[in-house]
């Protein structure tokens, strides 16, 4: 294969331009200054088959008429949009991307993206940082996902995929797409604008392409409203962005959570100041495993092109260990399972989920997870359930979530391990003397600190307020207490 001469763009993965070079005839186009590209392709137009690109480094027609001996165009990502597919038509180019393979990495941040906009996590790692939660006492309340009513813009991979996670938190979906598709459970609108009516959330999923082009205008936005959360995980061209800006800062719009922007890597300023606002910077598939699974599909589509043998690209989810399986435990095993994460578990006894894997102690658990979630209660058997061996045996790529009690960990033990590097991160909403947190995570980039805000939304405290009145309104009347305890 040596023979296949492939000009690599522009060097955005190490591995790929790496495995490139010992494969093929690699050549770099950077290799040359901007003002003297014109010669380079003429040097090399003999030898350069292939032409590799991504998101942003396309094969527009002045390339592709510059190579006379081009035959595949292999893109380091699903959108094609930088391509001009006319004129590989025209040519006979094989065009080649990258689907399924970042499918789940994209739909676990459309989903990430609506519970950081409607929870305020990243306003609520600053309060604590800042060191407001002492100071000021609690966060403010904040609105949940679970529930919301979400709609998406482009029923493909990654929409299905949304949906199926959005679904899990219990979520009504709605859709719309050029025809309707056979899911009887989705809700289907022929148009944008009767679907943003319809949603709390709505979700932008679709290719771009010539009818797709700010298929998100005024018209939508003012019908998804102040009360509406918009989520683009497609293209920033999607969405009208002066528009957008306008109505977030105007309040017309409730939130956004945005990972792609009309101009990148320019972001419109007027964001930065917004608290209903979480901007990420066009990471979608930014996980080590998806860049490698992708460059592994441009290698195979490479190869396939000059020996004719089939594509193969598997990938799964992360292994998921939850301590305590009770009412907490089984509502998150019931999320992850929708991100295709395998569930482990430990409990005091095993329990009859056969789809889940049981550990007997929480040091197995740990060494057999990628993440491990703290939602067991506290009592004497739990304090420190989470120590140095089980923190060891989750290791330097595992995370650690606790939602359940600061005690539930010995904390000096995990900011050391932090800090240390021999665990992967932390995203914890508990801590041992609160409101005081370890001021030794606030400069650590893999950890997330929230003022234990996990009950806090206006939808749960108004139900357990009514569960107070409930239990006094019983007990007056002689009847059975709702939730007694003793």
């Amino acid at each position: 294969m040596e023979s296949l001469g492939v000009l690599l763009l522009h060097p955005f993965n190490a591995y790929l331009e790496q495995e490139l070079d010992r494969r093929f005839r690699l050549i770099r186009f950077w290799d040359s200054p901007p003002e003297s590209r014109d010669d380079f392709l003429r040097a090399h137009a003999g030898a350069i088959r292939a032409v590799v690109g991504n998101a942003n480094y396309g094969a527009d027609a002045k390339l592709i008429d510059s190579l006379p001996a081009l035959e595949i165009v292999a893109s380091f990502s699903v959108g094609i949009d930088r391509v001009d597919l006319a004129k590989c038509r025209e040519r006979g180019i094989r065009v080649t991307n990258t689907p399924d393979v970042l499918t789940d990495d994209v739909a676990d941040l459309a989903v990430g993206l609506a519970i950081a906009v409607l929870r305020r996590i990243p306003q609520a790692d600053r309060y604590v940082r800042a060191g407001l939660w002492k100071a000021k006492g609690d966060y403010t309340l904040t609105t949940r996902f679970s529930g919301k009513r979400v709609a998406i813009l482009g029923l493909g991979r990654i929409g299905l995929a949304v949906a199926k996670r959005a679904e899990a938190f219990d979520c009504p979906i709605s859709y719309h797409s050029r025809s309707e598709k056979p899911f009887p459970n989705y809700k289907f609108y022929a148009s944008v604008v009767d679907l943003a009516a319809n949603c709390d959330v709505l979700v932008v999923a679709c290719s771009l392409n010539e009818q797709t082009y700010h298929i998100v205008n005024r018209e939508v936005i003012d019908a998804l409203g102040p009360e509406g959360v918009l989520i683009n995980i497609g293209r920033g061209a999607h969405v009208d962005e002066p528009e957008l800006v306008s109505a977030l800062v105007e309040k017309r719009l409730g939130g956004a959570g945005l990972d792609v922007y009309e101009h990148e890597p320019f972001a419109p300023e007027k964001l930065f100041g917004l608290d209903n606002v979480v901007l990420v910077p066009h990471v979608g598939s930014d996980t080590e495993e998806t860049c490698r699974a992708i460059a592994d599909l441009v290698l195979g589509n490479l190869e396939a092109h000059a020996l004719n043998k089939p594509l193969l690209t598997p990938f799964s989810g992360k292994k998921v260990g939850i301590i305590g399986l009770g009412r907490i435990g089984l509502a998150i095993a019931r999320r992850v399972e929708a991100f295709d994460c395998p569930v482990n578990y430990y409990q005091r006894t095993k329990q009859a989920y056969p789809n889940y894997t049981y550990y007997p102690t929480v040091v197995e658990l740990a060494a057999n997870s990628d993440i491990l979630v703290v939602a067991c209660p506290l009592n004497e058997q739990t304090r420190h359930i989470v120590n140095r061996e089980v923190i060891e045996a989750l290791g330097p790529k595992g995370v650690l979530i606790n939602i359940g009690r600061g005690p539930h960990v010995d904390e000096p033990e995990l900011v050391s391990a932090l800090v240390d590097g021999r665990l992967g991160g932390a995203g914890l909403d508990v801590f041992e003397d609160e409101p005081n947190v370890p001021e030794a995570l606030f400069a650590l980039d893999n950890v997330v600190v929230v003022p234990h805000v996990g009950s806090a939304t206006h939808e749960t405290r108004t139900a357990m307020a009514d569960l107070v009145l409930g239990n006094l309104e019983a007990h007056v009347l002689n009847k059975p207490l709702l939730t007694p305890v003793v």
